[in-house]
């Protein structure tokens, strides 16, 4: 770790909704923190329950805004515009920091003069643990077990197309570095397709990571992208695909769109497999079987490489002790 007298103001944003059950712990965390230039920035996207009388609680403590249910990318934007920090700190409402995560953060940051940095974390859900989220992205031995790893610019890249590995909630940005904020649009990866935007519009752009696991994260049935194999989450994820091939056209080389294009093939196929275990061999499979006839290389890869990522999936979880 690094010795500065330099502490930039940090802003903790949480945008949350309907979560005052676990909103609490995820404060106590944030006031936990051993680097303490911060301000905390809460914004409720129209929670119907309990949320504005538990942070009432914590006065000043808090900057607390209330705005219509408009989804998680506006609620995020709505506490960037009043940030005053040099630096960006997104928090979901049901995860927890450990205490030193900003220091430790922060001081990587300022000490590779980053763009934006991201660390591990431990993983639970309702029934399964699991740390070293992508196993196959840590068996890098290039990355030591600590400190602070910072990515060439086109492995980076080429990591973040072909997946999200570094969710909001372990992600420190620089505010100079954000171009526009989170993409309303998006329907489930909006802190990926932010991340896809900072590194398309800034060649330059300098990312970092640690091995060390710095924080958990809690996910239960309430969260959009949390624990969801449903025909309904893979169409969602395909609209985003579209969307990001859309966006970006101009910054994607062929190699990078086929990449793109894979994952739509893959969702095809799980959709169509999902569908075909309830009976169903309506028209989602038919435009499967008509899209592998068009491009029979890319249903094969796609075919093999969701295969194997699902086995993958289901050996790094263990059962909760």
């Amino acid at each position: 770790m690094i010795n500065t007298s330099y502490s930039p103001l940090v802003s903790v944003i949480i945008p949350t909704y309907n979560r005052s059950y676990s909103l609490q712990a995820t404060i106590t965390a944030v006031l936990s923190q051993t680097y303490k230039n911060i301000e905390i920035i809460i914004v409720d996207d129209g929670s119907t329950d309990d949320t504005k009388d538990l942070v009432s609680g914590y006065g000043d403590k808090i900057l607390f805004i209330e705005k219509e249910h408009t989804g998680q990318a506006d609620t995020r934007n709505v506490g960037l515009r009043y940030a005053k920090g040099e630096i960006i700190a997104p928090l979901d409402s049901d995860d927890i920091w450990q205490d030193q995560y900003l220091e430790k953060s922060v001081a990587y940051m300022l000490e590779n003069n980053l763009d934006f940095f991201f660390s591990n974390w431990e993983h639970n859900t309702i029934e399964k643990y699991h740390a070293n989220v992508f196993t196959a992205f840590l068996k890098n031995k290039s990355i030591p077990n600590i400190g602070c790893y910072v990515f060439d610019y086109r492995e980076f890249r080429k990591v973040l197309l072909i997946d999200s590995i570094a969710p909001s909630s372990g992600l420190i940005l620089k505010k100079s570095s954000i171009p526009f904020g989170w993409n309303s649009k998006v329907n489930i990866g909006d802190d990926w397709v932010l991340q896809l935007e900072i590194i398309f519009k800034n060649l330059n752009c300098r990312v970092g990571f640690t091995k060390e696991v710095f924080w958990k994260k809690n996910r239960d049935a309430s969260n959009i992208s949390d624990g969801r194999k449903g025909v309904a989450f893979r169409k969602l994820h395909i609209e985003d695909l579209d969307l990001i091939l859309y966006n970006f056209s101009s910054y994607l080389d062929n190699q990078e769109r086929k990449m793109i294009n894979l994952k739509v093939f893959q969702n095809k196929i799980l959709i169509s497999y999902m569908l075909l275990l309830k009976g169903n061999f309506g028209l989602e499979l038919k435009e499967l079987f008509i899209d592998s006839v068009k491009e029979p290389q890319l249903f094969l890869k796609a075919l093999t490489k969701g295969v194997h990522k699902e086995i993958s999936r289901n050996i790094q979880f263990t059962p909760k002790n």
